[in-house]
Protein backbone atom coordinates (compact mmCIF):
# COMPACT_ATOMS: atom_id res chain seq x y z
CA UNK A 1 0.00 0.00 0.00
CA UNK A 2 1.75 3.39 -1.13
CA UNK A 3 1.64 6.05 1.64
CA UNK A 4 -1.03 8.11 -0.02
CA UNK A 5 -3.38 5.04 0.01
CA UNK A 6 -2.32 4.77 3.63
CA UNK A 7 -3.08 7.93 4.86
CA UNK A 8 -6.21 8.39 3.06
CA UNK A 9 -7.57 5.08 4.92
CA UNK A 10 -6.17 6.44 7.99
CA UNK A 11 -7.67 9.19 7.68
CA UNK A 12 -10.92 7.66 7.08
CA UNK A 13 -11.25 5.15 10.37
CA UNK A 14 -9.86 7.32 12.62
CA UNK A 15 -11.31 10.84 11.70
CA UNK A 16 -13.48 11.44 15.19
CA UNK A 17 -10.50 10.13 17.21
CA UNK A 18 -9.18 13.25 17.72
CA UNK A 19 -12.66 13.78 19.61
CA UNK A 20 -12.33 10.73 21.60
CA UNK A 21 -8.40 11.54 22.04
CA UNK A 22 -9.19 15.45 23.08
CA UNK A 23 -11.92 13.93 25.75
CA UNK A 24 -9.30 11.92 27.24
CA UNK A 25 -6.16 14.59 27.02
CA UNK A 26 -8.45 17.31 29.14
CA UNK A 27 -8.51 15.53 32.82
CA UNK A 28 -5.16 13.70 32.07
CA UNK A 29 -1.34 14.06 33.38
CA UNK A 30 1.34 14.74 30.90
CA UNK A 31 2.50 11.37 32.12
CA UNK A 32 -0.93 9.38 31.00
CA UNK A 33 -1.29 11.64 27.51
CA UNK A 34 2.29 10.15 26.58
CA UNK A 35 0.95 6.54 27.44
CA UNK A 36 -2.16 6.96 25.66
CA UNK A 37 -0.50 8.29 22.79
CA UNK A 38 2.15 6.04 22.69
CA UNK A 39 -0.36 2.89 23.11
CA UNK A 40 -3.06 5.63 20.17
CA UNK A 41 -0.38 5.31 17.60
CA UNK A 42 0.55 1.66 17.99
CA UNK A 43 -2.65 0.65 17.57
CA UNK A 44 -3.22 2.39 14.32
CA UNK A 45 0.08 0.94 12.54
CA UNK A 46 -1.23 -2.14 12.88
CA UNK A 47 -4.77 -1.63 12.59
CA UNK A 48 -3.38 0.11 9.48
CA UNK A 49 -1.10 -3.23 8.49
CA UNK A 50 -4.52 -5.60 8.39
CA UNK A 51 -7.42 -3.86 8.12
CA UNK A 52 -9.50 -6.97 7.70
CA UNK A 53 -8.83 -7.71 10.87
CA UNK A 54 -8.87 -4.37 13.09
CA UNK A 55 -12.03 -6.26 15.11
CA UNK A 56 -9.88 -8.92 16.08
CA UNK A 57 -7.07 -6.90 16.38
CA UNK A 58 -8.77 -4.69 19.04
CA UNK A 59 -10.38 -8.03 21.12
CA UNK A 60 -6.55 -8.96 21.07
CA UNK A 61 -5.51 -5.62 22.53
CA UNK A 62 -8.49 -5.48 25.58
CA UNK A 63 -7.85 -9.08 26.39
CA UNK A 64 -4.00 -8.62 27.17
CA UNK A 65 -4.99 -5.56 29.25
CA UNK A 66 -7.46 -6.95 31.06
CA UNK A 67 -5.17 -10.28 31.47
CA UNK A 68 -2.37 -7.49 33.01
CA UNK A 69 -5.68 -5.57 35.41
CA UNK A 70 -6.77 -9.24 36.21
CA UNK A 71 -2.93 -10.29 37.19
CA UNK A 72 -2.86 -7.27 39.22
CA UNK A 73 -6.08 -7.24 40.98
CA UNK A 74 -4.98 -10.94 42.05
CA UNK A 75 -1.88 -9.90 43.33
CA UNK A 76 -4.06 -7.05 45.94
CA UNK A 77 -2.67 -4.55 44.00
CA UNK A 78 -6.01 -2.90 42.80
CA UNK A 79 -9.78 -3.10 44.76
CA UNK A 80 -10.95 -2.59 41.53
CA UNK A 81 -10.44 -2.97 37.80
CA UNK A 82 -9.49 0.36 36.60
CA UNK A 83 -9.28 2.79 33.29
CA UNK A 84 -5.91 3.51 32.97
CA UNK A 85 -4.54 5.57 29.70
CA UNK A 86 -3.67 2.12 27.99
CA UNK A 87 -7.38 0.48 28.24
CA UNK A 88 -8.41 4.59 27.27
CA UNK A 89 -6.66 4.14 24.06
CA UNK A 90 -8.25 0.47 22.96
CA UNK A 91 -11.57 1.78 23.74
CA UNK A 92 -11.01 5.08 22.06
CA UNK A 93 -9.29 3.38 18.91
CA UNK A 94 -12.48 0.53 19.12
CA UNK A 95 -14.88 3.70 19.26
CA UNK A 96 -13.12 5.88 16.37
CA UNK A 97 -13.72 1.94 14.17
CA UNK A 98 -17.06 1.77 15.01
CA UNK A 99 -17.79 5.37 14.09
CA UNK A 100 -16.11 4.97 10.72
CA UNK A 101 -18.29 1.67 10.16
CA UNK A 102 -15.11 0.30 7.99
CA UNK A 103 -16.97 -3.09 6.64
CA UNK A 104 -19.82 -1.33 6.05
CA UNK A 105 -19.00 -1.26 2.09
Amino acid sequence: MEKQERTAIEKRLFRTLKNYTHGYHSNATEKEKEAYDAKVEQLKARILDDVEHAPEIIAEEFTAHQAKMYRAQMSGEYATLKCNAEWKAIDNVCMALIDSKPFKE
